[in-house]
């Protein structure tokens, strides 16, 4: 098995709460497994960066749960992993789906009950390893996914989440 890695950045002053419809809410980032390609979830990394400045210290609680609607039309980028072996293969999983907006623009994600919280301050970063018997893994197909979600307090104004995934695939 390959390793692969990828960082992404939601937005700015990320909303809290679960997707409804079309509206994002805390729903901010999904590792989207491929057609034919499955994967287990290695490590992540989450903090807060802002603007500028220090961020303001504040608790944040982020979900971990299964996707299984993936979004469609607008609302959100992908950004594809690299091998962590450059002499390696492409990864074979979609990617990590990021929203930029505040809705998608014809298909909302659907995701099911969490099954990891997680809660850090803003002020340092949260690192997450799954080996061993920690492992997480999600089953092929393009609509199936592990969602990130902020469940707990808004961000600020120039806030937002940097996280760094890790995966074998």
């Amino acid at each position: 098995m390959s390793r692969f890695g990828v960082t992404v950045e939601s937005q700015p002053a990320q909303l809290a709460g679960l997707p409804s419809g079309l509206t994002f809410n805390g729903y901010f980032c999904a590792l989207v497994a491929g057609a034919s390609a499955n994967y287990k979830l290695r490590r992540l990394v989450i903090g807060v960066r802002a603007g500028a400045g220090v961020p303001t210290s504040q608790q944040m609680t982020i979900s971990m749960q299964r996707q299984t609607v993936r979004i469609a039309g607008t609302g959100f980028t992908t950004s594809t992993g690299i091998n962590l072996d450059q002499r390696a293969v492409a990864t074979a999983v979609t990617g990590v789906d990021i929203t930029n907006a505040a809705a998608a623009g014809t298909t909302g994600p659907t995701v099911g009950t969490s099954f990891k919280k997680f809660t850090f301050n803003t002020q340092s970063a949260f690192d997450l390893p799954f080996e061993m018997m920690e492992e997480v893994v999600c089953d092929q197909g393009t609509a199936n996914g592990i969602a990130l979600l902020n469940i707990g307090n808004a961000l600020p104004a120039s806030h937002l989440f940097v996280v760094d995934w890790e995966w074998e695939e």
